[in-house]
């Protein structure tokens, strides 16, 4: 019999992931409709291959700098809210200040004209079997 794993968070914690549920839920809403007016599936806009083509490009460069854990095509955050703009999102254990990276180590703005959003996600590790 498999556990089951029960998180250890917060009501705060509780509370800030139930905003940002409420707010993704809400654009995917406002996405779909607008989706839905243009007539074009989401893989048919020529914005969205060139996102696809940076990515495939640029994926093993970014996860070459110090910190980073991974890189995603997505939606850029602010707040905890998706503002709407595609970008590459870039995740790493924490944010460091650039004050105390060295050069070589700060992620760029953008890659080929596409933004990138740094996300944290705190250490990742496995879950037990």
């Amino acid at each position: 019999m498999k556990k089951k794993l029960h998180p250890s968070w917060s009501k705060q914690d509780l509370l800030k992931g139930k905003r940002m549920h409420q707010a993704w839920d809400q654009f995917f809403s406002a996405a779909q409709q607008t989706e839905k007016d243009s007539g074009l599936s989401p893989s048919e806009h020529p914005k969205e291959q060139r996102f696809s083509t940076v990515f495939s490009q640029q994926e093993a460069a970014l996860m070459r700098f110090p910190n980073v854990i991974g890189v995603a095509e997505g939606i850029r955050t602010r707040g905890g809210k998706p503002t709407g703009e595609r970008c590459l999102v870039v995740y790493v254990n924490r944010k460091i200040p650039k004050s105390k990276l060295r050069k070589m180590e700060i992620l760029p703005r953008e890659v080929d004209g596409v933004p990138i959003d740094v996300v944290e996600v705190g250490k990742v590790v496995p879950l037990p079997l």
